[in-house]
């Protein structure tokens, strides 16, 4: 999960994991809301070939990656 925080003090928009660590930083909520949606989109095809990669190694040892 990745939560987008105002600064109060310089009203840029902090990109912010659930461990409380900044992924980035933004002038606009617009631009954060977009880069959320793309760091989400890339995190689910990064999972995807490293899932694939593995079955093509271990084949029906991977049972179900989360």
């Amino acid at each position: 999960m990745i939560e987008v925080v105002e600064d109060p003090q310089t009203g840029h928009f902090r990109l912010v994991t659930r461990d409380g660590e900044t992924l980035a930083i933004t002038t606009t909520r617009a631009a954060a809301g977009d880069l959320v949606d793309l760091l989400m989109e890339a995190w689910e095809d990064a999972l995807a070939a490293a899932v694939a990669r593995a079955r093509m190694k271990h084949g029906a040892a991977i049972i179900e990656p989360r």
